[in-house]
């Protein structure tokens, strides 16, 4: 299926004469001031099991973009890529924003911050490998937003979880909830929120799972 995403008429004239010069990757096609601010997408997931009894502790992400750039995500086409439609706050800052508000909201565990409590605190480190927006084609364009991240849960040194979670969403995908028409940039910036999200869904359904064993072997 094609994508029906339009773009509005002041950019078309640019974007085509770009294309010929960027060739059928045009994420570097990107309008200063388009994207709004990165949307809100909550997964909405709670807690099936009782509040794990200790204080989470979410780090700040490590961002290792760099370092997976060219990388196939979630068995898909896409690659983790350089381009991101952020002109304020920084992946780390995001990424660790909205895994506070998740957690928080899912009520996994007892209380959830940004800095150690105790010793016996969980520490959540994440590692971001991919977060980034594509798109491709040439008059009928499709945009993707792409996340990996490796999770890991740790307390008094000793490892509760550690998974790598992918998720790619595109603005043909029933996930997608952004409109199809209007500009190419706020599509990056939905698919990415929309990756995001789905990614969290998966994550927190995990830890979740793990985290009635977590109390009984402690």
């Amino acid at each position: 299926m094609k994508s029906r995403f339009v773009y509005h008429v002041p950019v078309i004239a640019l974007i085509i004469l770009l294309l010929f010069v960027l060739g059928c990757n045009r994420s570097a096609l990107r309008v200063p001031g388009a994207s709004l601010s990165f949307p809100e997408t909550p997964t909405g997931y709670i807690a099936k099991t009782a509040s794990y009894p200790r204080v989470l502790v979410v780090s700040a992400p490590a961002d290792l973009r760099p370092q997976h750039y060219g990388e196939y995500v979630a068995g898909t086409k896409w690659r983790g890529c350089s381009t991101d439609p952020f002109w304020g706050a920084s992946a780390s800052e995001i990424i660790q924003q909205r895994l506070v508000k998740e957690f928080l909201a899912s009520g996994l565990f007892s209380k959830v911050s940004t800095t150690p409590t105790s010793p016996d605190d969980v520490i959540l480190k994440t590692e971001i490998h991919a977060f980034c927006s594509q798109t491709m084609g040439f008059l009928f364009v499709r945009v993707a937003g792409i996340t990996s991240l490796h999770v890991t849960l740790q307390q008094n040194g000793k490892v509760l979880s550690d998974h790598k979670f992918e998720k790619v969403v595109t603005d043909a995908d029933e996930e997608y909830t952004g409109s199809q028409v209007g500009m190419i940039e706020q599509a990056m910036s939905v698919t990415m929120a929309d990756s995001v999200r789905e990614l969290l869904k998966d994550m927190l359904k995990q830890i979740d799972t793990e985290s009635a064993a977590w109390e009984k072997s402690s």
